[in-house]
């Protein structure tokens, strides 16, 4: 006998595509009752589901989904509308086949008695179906044989253009990649130093092909973020009809690409503020009527490219953030001084939702209150190179930016003198770098100036006094700014040179160093120096 226990990872790949077809096409069928389109992907998505548990062996799984599938067989030969109840009363079966679906992975016994659970489940069905006079015009009986699937491949089918491969596979290759990007900069050195005209041709076209398979290799990493956003919609309803609001949830963007490492943090902070709209966001529909708006609120879940750079955007229009009432919780629980809280700015004083334990809600529920969810959300985005931006009017909403990366990492980088020492900065965070001439600058306290370029003025920040670097004697005869900007806000970063621009690879810091401040990690240059990846958007502020 085959063993198939080699397949279980595609199994179970294959198998949650399943059932997230099944739950986004049960919400979409609660929208549009009559959509008979969505019925038949329902079918489909169930009998497919049925033929691969079947051929694992997880008969459990099989015959639950068969189930599912004989219920779904008679709606397609009805033309009425489907009730909420029966879509609720669906859900809850993916639920079921979620939960043996995990307990055949796991290979433990099944969490419920599979013959009474299908039995309850058909009779609550009937039940349901015969409750709304759905008509038929045929008999058909639960449990009868489904029609044979349309699908089924024939003998002259065309092999699918797409395969599966393990992401162990894709992170190996990445790596490699990484490593010839390194010993491309040692071989550019060898050339500096003997200048051989044949090697000059022989490294331009290297460095076209490892181009080429490097944007081939992160491509095969990238996944639409949709993957992970059509997750949300069931939550998302089923924490609105909990707490008995009404809101519309519009995704958009879905088909947007990310790193698939990247992606795969981002499901608990996007949960967490999707919560959070809900929860403290939207308010119940006779509040809502009470301040003139509309009975039913909206939640909004959007991705966006921008440069080098994916921004995710969870927004609601409810009550908003209470400037005021953050300021009070944060100086009541010491977070800052009264002094301090007389210059924030609307951005500063939002993100001090972030700090860990805040929280300003009045009582601890299921969904939020404890305070460890908006710092769990900052570290998380933090923690892979990105930041957080918060906006908000009262009673008008609230809207949460979380700008990421693409991939993490390979990125083009410009490389900074300051002192003796030698630094990367993301280019992604890079808006221009400009000479400084000091007799245009305006003192303002030690080590800050203000720089007016074509009628901009933001402050200059010595970056070696902020990163300690000894300063070398004579001091050099000019420097430069290197502007980076975060929203509407800007800084000049001052360096005493300009390297030029560098692929660079991502290397993560020593556990000693990695919760420092303004670092993003580090890199091996061609002659084997390690230099630190700044975070440069941590001195924006």
């Amino acid at each position: 006998m085959m063993d198939m226990s080699e397949f279980k990872d595609l199994f179970a790949s294959e198998a949650q595509e399943h059932l997230d077809t099944l739950v986004a096409k049960l919400l979409e069928l609660e929208q549009t009752p009559h959509n008979q389109e969505a019925v038949e992907a329902l079918f489909r998505a169930a009998h497919s589901l049925k033929g691969i548990a079947a051929t694992m062996g997880y008969q459990e799984v099989a015959r639950v989904a068969h189930a599912f599938e004989d219920v779904l067989d008679l709606l397609r030969h009805r033309d009425q509308p489907v009730p909420s109840s029966l879509v609720d009363h669906l859900l809850t079966a993916v639920d079921t086949l979620k939960g043996l679906l995990e307990d055949a992975l796991a290979e433990t016994s099944p969490r419920v008695v599979i013959e009474e659970w299908i039995a309850q489940f058909k009779e609550n069905a009937d039940t349901l179906i015969n409750t709304h006079h759905l008509s038929t015009p045929a008999p058909h009986r639960l449990g009868s044989t489904p029609s044979v699937d349309k699908a089924m491949p024939t003998d002259g089918a065309v092999l699918p253009q797409t395969i599966r491969i393990h992401t162990r596979h894709l992170d190996t290759l990445l790596n490699l990649v990484a490593e010839l990007v390194i010993s491309r900069s040692r071989l550019w050195r060898v050339w500096e130093h003997h200048r051989v005209p044949e090697l000059r041709e022989a490294l331009e076209h290297h460095d076209r092909l490892l181009s080429t398979l490097r944007d081939t290799v992160i491509q095969t990493r990238m996944v639409p973020v949709g993957q992970l956003f059509n997750r949300f919609p069931r939550m998302v309803r089923d924490l609105l009809h909990e707490q008995g609001k009404e809101a519309d949830f519009v995704v958009k963007g879905s088909d947007i690409e990310l790193d698939r490492t990247i992606l795969e943090h981002m499901a608990d902070p996007i949960a967490h503020l999707l919560r959070n709209a809900v929860d403290h966001g939207i308010e119940p529909p006779a509040e809502r009527e009470q301040a003139g708006k509309q009975r039913r609120g909206r939640i909004r879940l959007q991705a966006r490219r921008e440069r080098e750079s994916i921004v995710i955007e969870v927004s609601d229009d409810g009550r908003g953030l209470d400037r005021e009432h953050i300021l009070q919780t944060a100086l009541r629980q010491g977070l800052i001084t009264a002094e301090e809280a007389e210059h924030l700015t609307d951005t500063q004083v939002f993100l001090l939702i972030c700090h860990p334990g805040f929280s300003t809600a009045s009582q601890v529920t299921e969904v939020s209150g404890r305070g460890v969810g908006m710092d769990a959300v900052y570290r998380t985005v933090e923690s892979l190179h990105g930041s957080l931006h918060i906006t908000s009017r009262p009673g008008e909403g609230s809207t949460f930016a979380l700008r990421l990366p693409l991939t993490l990492a390979i990125i083009q980088a410009l490389l900074v003198k300051i002192g003796p020492e030698r630094y990367a900065i993301p280019l992604s965070q890079v808006e221009r770098a400009v000479e400084v001439h000091f007799d245009q600058t305006t003192p303002v306290i030690s080590h800050r100036w203000l720089h007016d370029e074509e009628g901009q003025t933001f402050p200059l920040l010595d970056l070696g006094h902020l990163l300690a670097v000894p300063q070398e004697e004579p001091p050099p005869p000019r420097r430069y700014a290197v502007v980076v900007g975060k929203d509407s806000r800007r800084v000049g970063l001052l360096v005493d040179a300009l390297l030029g621009r560098q692929e660079i690879v991502i290397r993560p810091l020593p556990p000693l160093l990695a919760h420092l401040p303004g670092l993003a990690g580090a890199s091996i240059l061609g002659a084997g120096e390690v230099i630190l990846i700044l975070d440069a958007l941590h001195f924006v502020g």
